[in-house]
This record gives structure tokens, sequence and C-alpha cells, in this order.
């Protein structure tokens, strides 16, 4: 059997960019626009927006038309479910349905949100809102697969130098606990060595960052019209936050690792969503 290779490289055709822009979904991306609490996410052939770190909404492009899609999941176990049974019954291709119910479903996400804090999806969307200059965080939750073993990555980005563009990969780690143990900072790091070691998928990663930057330029989400060219290396990133300084933890997994790729560290506090990236130091003389 004759094995083809599925590529997971993300972004979208310009009819779905023009729809956005001047058409039909014009309402979701000036939601991205204008509301801090709402992002835009390029996936392959489809785009999720996000609020406050939670999935509001999924468009998918169709041939000749669109479907959207609401997690219901929101508006159970608040006390007060009544809604879960009306955004079930929502014809998921009449954009205006879900053009009207989206005040709806920005409350309905709050009251879930005041019953299942989430702190770190928070601090994630509020470091892609805050960072779309210099570092630029252009996608989150990244999915691929390599050695037909799926991954995801926290995020990815782009860091603007005089020598060119690097694409960053993120892994947030989110308070002292969270540094070692099975999804501790050894783990990760050698999960990201393995996927960059894949010339197929570091390849599908790169021009997956390349599409997001040109699809949320056009969209004038960010300003980053580039070329691929314009890459010059990748580098792994873990950010920390809420980080006991006095912990050894983090040095004790440092010393665990072996160091086959450069990586970098970032230690910041929660509420430190704008980041230095010449502030990152080395991981492996931490």
């Amino acid at each position: 059997m004759r094995y083809e290779r599925v590529s997971y490289m993300r972004g979208i055709n310009d009819r779905f960019i023009n729809d956005l822009k001047n058409g039909p979904l014009l309402f979701f991306l000036s939601q991205a626009r204008n509301n801090p609490s709402i992002c835009l996410e390029v996936r392959k052939d489809y785009i999720n927006l996000y609020y406050k770190g939670g999935r509001a909404l999924k468009i998918i492009q169709n041939k000749r038309s669109y479907s959207f899609y609401f997690d219901s999941k929101y508006c159970l176990n608040k006390g007060n479910d009544k809604n879960f049974e009306y955004f079930n019954s929502l014809n998921h291709s009449d954009c205006k349905s879900f053009i009207d119910s989206f005040p709806l479903i920005l409350e309905e996400m709050d009251s879930w949100f005041k019953c299942n804090p989430k702190p770190e999806r928070e601090f994630q969307h509020n470091l892609i809102k805050k960072n779309q200059k210099q570092l630029i965080v252009t996608d989150i939750e990244y999915a691929g697969k390599t050695n037909d073993k799926g991954f995801r990555l926290d995020m990815i980005g782009l860091n603007r130098s005089e020598a060119g563009y690097q694409v960053i990969i993120f892994e947030n780690k989110f308070g002292t606990g969270a540094i070692s143990g099975k999804a501790g900072i050894g783990k990760h790091y050698l999960d990201i060595v393995n996927i960059l070691s894949n010339p197929e998928v570091r390849e599908d990663l790169i021009s997956s960052v390349v599409n997001i930057a040109n699809n949320k330029t056009e969209l004038g989400l960010i300003e980053l019209p580039m070329k691929k060219q314009e890459i010059k290396d990748v580098e792994i990133l873990f950010l920390i936050a809420g980080f006991n300084e006095k912990s050894r933890s983090l040095a004790n997994e440092v010393n665990s690792i072996h160091k086959s790729l450069p990586a970098r560290v970032c230690i910041v506090k929660p509420e430190e969503t704008a980041l230095d990236y010449s502030m990152a130091k080395d991981l492996f003389t931490y």
C-alpha cells in the first residue's frame, strides 16, 4: 500500500478572506479586531473565534457556504441550562442566527468561566492579544502528526530580528507545579525535538506560520506580509508564569534533559503578557 502523507499546513483561501473582510462574515472579523477578549485563529480551511481562551465559534468553509459551531457545553452546569437546547436547535448553515446569537454565546461563556475558571487559558489568550508587533503569536493549539503520533503545541509565532524571522515554538507552563512530572519541561522538550527532527512536519509548521501571518495581515489583524525565505531558524521557548523563584524544580528538570537543540526560557508573572523576547535566557544555563 502506498503511503500518502497528510499535510497539516494551516491557511484559508481568498474567498474566505474576502467574505471576512467585505462579505457575510464581516461581523466576526470586526469582533476579533475590536474586542480585546476575542481573537481569530486560522486553521486548515476553517477559523476559530476564541473568547477569553475558550472557543466561542468555529466557522468552516464549504463549497458555497459556511458552517457555524458553538460548543453548547458552555450552557451546562451553571445552575441554568435553558439555552443548551436553543443552541443545539440552530441551523449550522445560518450565518445570521449565529450573528444574532453571538452576544448570548459570550454571556453563556462568562457564566461558565465563573464556575469553571481557566487562568492558564486566559493567560494564553492575553499573550496572543498583547504580542502582535516585535514578537508575534500567530497561532495557538497547533496540531499535527509525526511518526503516526499526534501532537499539539501550545503556541507558535515569529520573532523579528535584523537577520530575518525566527519561528518560535512556545510551551507554556503555569505555576511551579507544572515544571516537572509526566507533562513537565523535559517531556515537552523531547517531544518538540522529535517534531522538528521530522523534515516534512517541520516544513508544514514553517509554512503554516507564513500562511497564517499573511492571512492575518490581509485581515488587518497584524502587519506582517512575509515570504518563507525570510525564515532563518526555529527556536524553542518555555514560557513560565507564576513560578516560585526559590524553587529548585526548574534547575533539577533542566539537569535531567539531554540537550540536542537549543531552547530558551522566560519567567513572567501571570499579568505580564507583553513579552520582550530579548529577556529570554538559555534554558540550559538556568
